[in-house]
């Protein structure tokens, strides 16, 4: 057989090859169509209601509180559309199970696309966005993400943004010349993953396009060096729970000096280093009706500073502190004893602490609380004394015991204030060691 002859057998063979190749596939695509009918028949969700069946799609969702839900084909709720017609239908016509979405930046170059049709399904319901930002120091942002997020800023009610190492405000997809409101944003949280700078004005830029705004979060962020006269200010006045942690500023870049929020009932500052002047003139601006006051700071505050910010919220019905040295301890409950001219916090009803094992309520501190719990027993509901757990080097826990919180002599006064109605923990989140 010469050469021309087994070259064209072979290309017969290979045109054989495809064809029975698309047999296959159709076959394969029968069978697939085949299937998906079976699961229809078989399938008992299909045979549901489709208000229950979509209920129960909607609670198999990521809960979506602390952490972004997996993304992809083999994620909810994307997997529902693979398994059968009656499934697909079901989940694409919920609405609530494509108002929550994680975004990853940089994206993929097709994915505004992606997003645009995972937004598209959530029609006109609001929308819950989670965005880590991975951008390297020298990598530019692509506006296609931005811009669908623009097309839909109307229908946000949250934002959650993480920013991974090296990544800055600067990547956050929302365009600083964007002006678009987002009327329907109630909750915006920020965190960084070391100390990511924050340009103020670019935060500012974004809290003005979210009037009614109710809960604010920031966490680890570097807030570049600023003044009100440089970037201006911001009322807040819907802003009800304020979270601010690991937050670090140049001199005059504490976030405070840059809002005003009147309604605020929450205020946490976490692992901060020091409680600035910028705290007090906040909170003389707002004149909230705060409730609840939660504080963690590495230096103690100055008996004045203390009496001061104290007399700003007379309105507080809870105060959290955490790993309170024995000077704060003295300082604080040296104000509350106070009577005259005026007694702090008059209507506070609960005091929670939380310490390092070790670090718990010294004795010679117990001489400052404990009067002002006797003679507050009608105000005061509850003192909490949570601590951290520690564990051996073999990796198993030390066991706390109630010594190590309040000492002898004061356990006769705090069982009688128990038995007045007022409530006490002491020890490990898991187990309260105080009995009464």
């Amino acid at each position: 057989m010469s050469l021309p002859e087994l070259q064209a057998q072979i290309s017969a063979v290979s045109e054989d090859i495809e064809r029975q190749k698309e047999v296959l596939r159709r076959l394969e695509l029968n069978k697939s169509l085949l299937q998906r009918q079976v699961n229809d028949i078989l399938d008992p969700i299909a045979r549901l209601p489709v208000e229950i069946s979509s209920k129960i799609f909607v609670e198999c969702l990521h809960p979506f509180l602390y952490t972004p839900p997996p993304t992809g084909i083999r994620s909810m709720p994307t997997i529902l559309l693979q398994v059968c017609h009656a499934w697909t239908d079901i989940a694409l016509s919920t609405t609530s199970l494509w108002t929550k979405i994680h975004i990853v930046l940089p994206a993929s170059r097709g994915f505004p696309a992606v997003l645009q049709g995972w937004l598209e399904r959530a029609r006109d319901q609001p929308l819950h966005l989670h965005i880590t930002i991975r951008f390297g120091r020298n990598e530019a942002f692509d506006d296609g993400v931005s811009a669908v997020l623009q097309r839909r800023s109307g229908q946000l009610q949250c934002i959650d943004i993480h920013l991974a190492e090296h990544a800055s405000m600067s990547h956050v997809p929302f365009e600083s010349t964007q002006t678009d409101p987002m009327p329907h944003l109630q909750t915006l949280r920020i965190k960084s993953h070391n100390n990511s700078v924050c340009d103020p004005s670019t935060l500012l830029q974004l809290l003005h396009r979210a009037p009614n705004l109710v809960e604010l979060s920031l966490d680890f962020l570097h807030i570049r060096d600023a003044t009100v006269d440089e970037i201006g200010a911001i009322v807040l006045p819907r802003l009800r729970r304020l979270y601010v942690a690991r937050i670090v500023a140049g001199e005059g870049g504490e976030i405070f000096q840059f809002i005003t929020a009147p309604g605020i009932e929450y205020l946490a500052l976490k692992f901060v280093s020091t409680l600035s002047n910028d705290l007090l003139s906040f909170l003389k601006r707002s004149s909230p009706p705060l409730q609840n006051l939660a504080v963690d700071c590495a230096e103690c505050p100055e008996p004045e500073f203390l009496d001061e910010l104290l007399s700003l919220v007379p309105t507080l019905i809870r105060l959290d502190i955490g790993f309170p040295d024995p000077d704060l301890i003295e300082r604080l409950f040296t104000i509350l004893a106070r009577t005259h001219p005026s007694r702090a916090l008059p209507i506070l009803q609960t005091i929670e602490f939380q310490s390092s094992a070790g670090d718990e309520i010294s004795d010679a501190s117990w001489d400052h609380l404990l009067p002002v719990l006797v003679a507050r027993r009608n105000e005061i509901r509850a003192l909490r004394v949570f601590v951290l757990p520690t564990y051996h080097h073999d990796g198993q826990p030390i066991v706390a015991t109630l010594d190590q919180f309040a000492p002898p002599r004061v356990l006769p006064a705090l069982k009688e204030l128990a038995a007045g109605g007022m409530e006490f923990w002491m020890g490990p989140y898991e187990e309260n060691l105080f009995s009464a």
